[in-house]
């Protein structure tokens, strides 16, 4: 088992973060509408816990994006 140190407490991911990654797994693509904000695709086969996570937290995506980004999705065909 590897010995961890104080200072491995830093390099653990936030919740946000780990939330975003969940997220980010299954995202297919996304575009910018002409209202600024970003719409989301998801790959086909996305589980709906994942999609439920997306509507409930797309306040997180602001500080990748710098775009409002939508709670309404596409999915890809």
């Amino acid at each position: 088992m590897e010995r961890l140190e104080p200072m491995d407490i830093l390099n653990a991911p936030t919740p946000e973060e780990a939330i975003l990654a969940k997220i980010g797994k299954w995202i297919f693509s996304s575009y910018i509408t002409e209202h600024k904000s970003v719409t989301v695709i998801f790959k086909k086969d996305t589980p709906k816990n994942i999609l439920n996570l997306f509507q409930k937290n797309t306040d997180l995506f602001i500080a990748l994006t710098d775009y409002k980004v939508n709670k309404t999705y596409e999915i890809a065909k």
